[in-house]
């Protein structure tokens, strides 16, 4: 009697003991699944900003190249008086110069961001997965790695959107340019 006793005792234990660790284990993949769907999201954002960074860097670094041999053509080889008009359109050429550097700079940093944040968030979900993490250690991840895309995408949205408003304007000082820098530039 008392060995039916201690069995029906252990097999008590032993469902109490799989019961509660598989409702621990239950909790702990319901709160692990809100977590993963947070870091699903934002890496959903953070893929979209792909289309904000699809620029043509090599065109516009080719833009600043020459703007950059436009302005020495002048500057090496124009000997006249300079009219209002010209003057104002080599100040703007200078300008643009400046834009398309900086901004193509601006893009590749953005781009390598990109990729770090990226694998970021794939770490970020493979500790979460692995068990690694606390939910407080999650949430301080987790705000820092969503204010850093937020940045990353109004950064790309803006570069994007500068780069091509400035495009008609380009043209058409260079259009303005083009023939003069011919007529004065080296034979």
């Amino acid at each position: 009697m008392m060995k039916s006793y201690s069995s029906t005792l252990n097999a008590s234990f032993i469902y109490l003991t799989t019961a509660l660790l598989i409702s621990a284990l239950v909790s702990c993949d319901q709160r692990m699944s809100r977590e993963i769907e947070l870091i699903t999201k934002l890496q959903e954002k953070l893929d979209s900003n792909h289309l904000n960074l699809n620029l043509d860097a090599d065109l516009f670094r080719a833009r600043a190249e020459h703007i950059d041999q436009t302005l020495r053509t002048f500057e090496n080889h124009y000997k006249n008086t300079m009219s209002k008009e010209l003057g104002d359109n080599l100040s703007k050429f200078k300008n643009f110069y400046k834009i398309y550097l900086r901004n193509t700079s601006v893009h590749d940093e953005s781009m390598k961001e990109q990729v770090e944040l990226t694998s970021q968030l794939q770490k970020l979900m493979t500790d979460l997965q692995n068990g690694k993490m606390t939910k407080n250690e999650f949430k301080m991840y987790y705000r820092t790695e969503k204010t850093d895309v937020d940045i990353l995408i109004r950064k790309s949205k803006d570069l994007g959107k500068l780069m091509y408003e400035i495009e008609p304007e380009y043209l058409r000082i260079n259009e303005y340019l083009e023939p003069i820098a011919d007529k004065i530039g080296p034979k």
